[in-house]
């Protein structure tokens, strides 16, 4: 399975998302000093690739956060200690704990959540880190859940990102093909670049 960070924010704050009435998990840090938070956040996405005959990776990815809503109201809040030890979060342990929550969320038990397996994955990564970037595994540490990124379904598209139909380009994540805004900005780049040589070839 691959397991990648992304969207690290120094100074950051973990905020809420709706997506289609789902509330979900984000981060973001701000550029005024003075909003500035001691925490550092960032999120793990597990990348799931399914076989024949599923193909609904998007109601799949949504059943799981659906089902943090249904069990915490919203997103759920567990410490990493917790995590490990098989016991639901409480409000008292976070409190308790050095790490200072940014988003209120229900404390609860991201096991009855996620699904083992990315649940396994998600543990395995943070001890990786931790060997980079100690205290990663900390007791203390929070995680919150859960975040899905919901990719749309690849449009058929040539090494050009032209479509069948001549003179039409699909780029950015609406292709389904980038899945980031640094990739989502170079097919832009690399579509523009196709163009304009084409252009010189039929002038």
């Amino acid at each position: 399975d691959k397991i990648r960070t992304f969207c690290m924010n120094p100074h950051g704050v973990v905020v809420n998302e709706n997506t289609n009435g789902i509330i979900t998990v984000n981060g973001h840090s701000y550029s005024d000093p003075s909003l500035f938070t001691e925490n550092t956040n960032f999120a793990l996405l597990v990348s799931s690739h399914f076989t024949e005959p599923f193909h609904e990776s998007n109601a799949y990815g949504e059943s799981i956060a659906r089902l943090s809503n249904m069990l915490g109201g919203g997103v759920i809040v567990q410490r990493f200690g917790d995590l490990i030890r098989g016991q639901r979060s409480t409000q008292d342990r976070i409190d308790s704990g050095f790490v200072r929550p940014t988003l209120k969320a229900t404390p609860g038990d991201l096991s009855l959540v996620i699904p083992k397996r990315q649940l396994d994955d998600i543990i395995e990564m943070i001890y990786a880190l931790d060997k980079v970037a100690p205290s990663t595994a900390s007791d203390d540490t929070l995680l919150y859940g859960v975040e899905v990124k919901f990719y749309n379904m690849e449009v058929e598209v040539d090494h050009h990102l032209e479509t069948s139909r001549k003179g039409l380009y699909v780029i950015g994540d609406c292709s389904g093909v980038t899945h980031s805004l640094s990739h989502a900005s170079a097919s832009g780049v690399y579509a523009a670049r196709n163009l304009i040589e084409s252009r010189k070839h039929k002038n």
